[in-house]
């Protein structure tokens, strides 16, 4: 009887200490969590805190309204390359009467450069809207100011977690990209599997941000990128505009050109070392941007 008592205890004193080591573990997971949590959360207030600064320099004392029905930021919250990241910027006016969207600035907090891009649209854009792939230095807000026809200012903001965008390294063969730099591709894109398209413009171009190693030589390469993109539809303007290095290498635009415009659709391209580059694809008459990359119309 004495050691079945004993076999009993035993029994319930392992089963209690399971029980107090699984419940240990689940305790310091939980507190792992919140760590983790109130890092990420002072974190972010550290970026709000930068934004006010970065708002002042640009936007100096100009209101800035909510921007949820007017424009929408889609990028991804963890980020599979830093140096690559796909963002797209839509116009949630376009066909409106609303007042329409004609300028737009990328800001990525957190970037060397915060201020990444600005675009104006021009009469011969069928909307507002512009994708692109950008490099994410370190975590942190990403932010789509849209301003309209009637000059109020509209933002929308999105959290990426990325880091090391800005200083991944250059590809291997630098000489190939600045033997090809300047070459241009138009082609139609597919939206989402549907039959909506965009029209892409490609550009080669090492986009060197200052801050990368020449995996060859081991030393740091001195800024190289295309600061500046104009697009236009005959004479009308599609797009003009400005950019840092927070764009990646061989840089990329997706846009819209309306149904109306007519002419060849004509690619200006300017960098920092004031290279320029030029190149037009002739089109069809009322073919609107269904020019595709070889010039033939789709």
């Amino acid at each position: 009887m004495a050691m079945n008592a004993w076999n009993r205890f035993r029994s319930n004193g392992n089963h209690v200490l399971g029980w107090n080591r699984n419940a240990l573990v689940a305790i310091s997971v939980f507190i792992v969590f919140m760590s983790s949590a109130v890092a990420d959360v002072q974190r972010r207030d550290q970026d709000e805190a930068a934004w006010k600064s970065l708002r002042t320099q640009h936007f100096g004392d100009r209101a800035i309204a909510d921007g949820e029905t007017v424009v929408t930021l889609d990028a991804p919250y963890r980020a599979e390359d830093p140096a690559v990241v796909p963002i797209t910027i839509t116009d949630l006016r376009a066909g409106s009467d609303a007042p329409a969207i004609r300028r737009i600035w990328l800001v990525i907090d957190n970037n060397p450069v915060p201020m990444s891009a600005a675009f104006e649209f021009g009469p011969a854009a069928r909307s507002a809207t512009i994708a692109m792939r950008v490099r994410v230095n370190s975590y942190t807000y990403m932010r789509a100011l849209a301003e309209t026809d009637d000059g109020r200012l509209y933002m929308v903001k999105r959290y990426v977690k990325a880091s090391g965008g800005c200083s991944a390294p250059i590809g291997r063969d630098l000489d190939a990209a600045r033997e090809n730099m300047g070459q241009m591709r138009l082609r139609r894109v597919r939206v989402d599997d549907t039959d909506t398209t965009r029209t892409q413009l490609m550009i080669r171009h090492p986009n060197i941000t200052g801050l990368q190693m020449d995996q060859l030589t081991r030393l740091v390469e001195p800024a190289h990128f295309v600061d500046a993109i104009t697009i236009r539809k005959g004479d009308a303007l599609v797009l003009d505009s400005t950019m840092t290095f927070s764009l990646s290498a061989n840089p990329s635009l997706q846009f819209n050109v309306a149904d109306h415009a007519e002419g060849d659709l004509h690619a200006h391209v300017h960098d920092n070392k004031d290279n320029e580059f030029e190149q037009t694809w002739p089109a069809a008459t009322g073919t609107g941007d269904k020019t595709t990359d070889d010039g033939t119309t789709s």
